[in-house]
């Protein structure tokens, strides 16, 4: 589900346009600012490329920023395990489903 991003020619405001398909046809929106003056033409631009960070980039990044105390600061990772079994052993005594 890609976004659009257009500019206008004449005074620069921008806005994104949501599709449902990569092949569905993108119409650009019309200018906000233009009202009745003639000009303001919205052309598609390039989008900024976003990049999800895992907690390990995110870790790392901040450790570069701020010294390896992030480490002691953020604490242990939690132990996704541990946390499988307390809900394994929670779910027990619910009741059955109907």
């Amino acid at each position: 589900m890609p976004f659009y991003e257009f500019s206008c020619a004449k005074c620069g405001s921008r806005e994104e346009v949501f599709v449902r398909s990569i092949s569905a046809p993108v119409t650009p929106p019309r200018c906000k600012s233009a009202g009745r003056e003639k000009g303001h033409e919205m052309r598609r631009i390039m989008s900024k490329v976003i990049r999800q960070k895992t907690l390990s980039d995110q870790i790392e990044e901040a450790e570069a920023k701020f010294g390896k105390e992030v480490n002691s600061a953020l604490g242990a990772t939690p132990d996704v395990g541990k946390l499988a079994r307390r809900y394994e052993s929670l779910s027990k005594d619910l009741p059955p489903e109907p």
